[in-house]
């Protein structure tokens, strides 16, 4: 099948919070794990998202977020002055202005459109930048699923909104079309950031950086988009992001959203999907 990286314009997509998917777009999100929606919100509507990033990014909340301020590209406890891949994990938890934002309802009308057997509601957001220059503000190759307790409902739909253009020189988005059907997931271990550890030896709760097993065979697609567009993938699909190499920042608000039950699963055990949940890896991942 044809793959779509350049839907039609918002203008003739949206009416009011509702914006249309077709279903050429359902059957590939659902077939290769991924979708592109061009130029989704307006830039008026940006306008009202940059000021909150901005002041996640800049560290205001920072003493009472904890690990939800952190570096996504290395180790908890980096030294603010050194983050390279800046994320401010569930905002709208520390900040209340941010519920039902203009994009969190879009979204909601998306996903609805993706998902039309049980229903979806947000399970969780956070803002991520790339700070100028910083080739190691870069995502490993992973699985989302790979990072969260096993659930009796496992679909995701994680809607990644630029705020500035994305592509190849600032790390955009990268998949690997298709693999959201494979019938396992692919061995998740986390990330030695030290050339002398062995990834086996790098305890969970000390990074949430995970890598998978690649293949030779995994051919990867770039995904690079403008200010205001998102890119949606399927929660099993092999994806990550290089760093980046310009002179401008790369910042993405990203929210998730799952069926109502696997939430209701996951807040049961106490898993929030903040950096500060006491989780016991060992007894929910097997």
């Amino acid at each position: 099948m044809d793959r779509i990286t350049n839907s039609d314009s918002r203008k003739h997509r949206r009416e009011g919070n509702q914006y249309l998917i077709t279903e050429k777009e359902i059957k590939q999100y659902h077939e290769l794990g991924y979708i592109v929606l061009n130029d989704v919100l307006t830039d008026e509507e940006m306008k009202t998202i940059d000021p909150w990033f901005d002041h996640f990014v800049n560290g205001n909340e920072k003493d009472k977020m904890g690990r939800d301020f952190c570096d996504m590209s290395q180790p908890y406890g980096t030294p603010v002055e050194d983050f390279q891949l800046v994320n401010a994990m569930l905002p709208s938890k520390y900040c209340s202005e941010l519920v039902d934002n203009i994009y969190y309802k879009i979204a909601q009308n998306i996903v609805d459109q993706l998902y039309i057997n049980g229903k979806a509601a947000i399970d969780y957001e956070q803002f991520l930048a790339k700070k100028p220059t910083k080739a190691g503000a870069e995502f490993a190759m992973h699985q989302d699923l790979g990072y969260w307790p096993k659930t009796k409902k496992t679909w995701t739909a994680t809607f990644s909104l630029a705020l500035s253009d994305s592509d190849l020189i600032n790390g955009c988005l990268q998949v690997i079309p298709g693999t959201n059907n494979e019938p396992e997931l692919r061995k998740h271990m986390p990330k030695p950031f030290n050339g002398d550890n062995e990834s086996e030896n790098v305890n969970r709760d000390e990074t949430h950086t995970l890598v998978i097993d690649e293949k030779k065979s995994d051919k990867i697609s770039y995904l690079p988009v403008k200010r205001g567009s998102i890119t949606i993938h399927d929660e099993r699909i092999i994806h990550g992001s290089g760093g980046n190499k310009s002179k401008d920042w790369r910042k993405t608000y990203v929210m998730a959203f799952r069926d109502v039950d696997t939430i209701a699963e996951e807040r049961a055990i106490g898993f929030t999907h903040s950096h500060n949940d006491k989780v016991n890896w060992d007894e929910i991942i097997k």
